[in-house]
């Protein structure tokens, strides 16, 4: 068997203090930290990238909105990246998707059953599949939605692995 939970592995790949300076203030990819994540060795420095990438897109997406509705520089950047934690989130949640979609691949065909969210308010919805058996890769399964928290069991032959 094989435990999934978000939660604990993201406080092992990205915790907080690195993951806000994985930005920087010039909206581009601070390369020292990006390779601080990726020593973990959970996920490659190549995926690491694509993940922080995406997520300074959207930074820089919102950076020209606001300048394009009259910002200065200063108003805009402080727009944009609002604040840390929103940082810190969106890279967290891209990565536990990232990660789902990792397993997805490598376990297709075998089944799990679904763990609680560690999320302060679950989603209902999920609630309702906790404890229950599923084939992975078929539907919804923990960790496809951003910010879904929920864990999974993997039932295989192997020994239980902690993620």
């Amino acid at each position: 068997m094989i435990r999934y939970q978000p939660k604990k592995l993201l406080s092992r790949i990205a915790p907080k203090k690195r993951v806000e300076k994985l930005v920087t203030q010039k909206l581009t990819l601070n390369r020292a930290t990006l390779t601080t994540l990726s020593d973990t060795g959970v996920l490659t420095k190549k995926t690491l990238e694509t993940i922080a990438i995406k997520v300074i897109r959207g930074y820089r997406d919102r950076y020209g909105d606001e300048r394009d509705q009259g910002a200065s520089k200063k108003e805009a950047l402080d727009e944009a990246l609002n604040n840390k934690k929103q940082l810190v989130k969106r890279v967290q949640n891209a990565t536990v998707h990232e990660i789902t979609q990792e397993v997805k691949r490598q376990f297709r065909g075998e089944f799990y059953v679904w763990l609680p969210s560690e999320a302060i308010n679950p989603d209902p919805l999920h609630q309702l599949n906790y404890g229950k058996k599923f084939l992975l890769g078929k539907g919804e399964m923990p960790g496809d939605r951003y910010g879904c928290l929920c864990g999974m069991q993997i039932l295989t032959d192997e020994t239980k692995l902690e993620l």
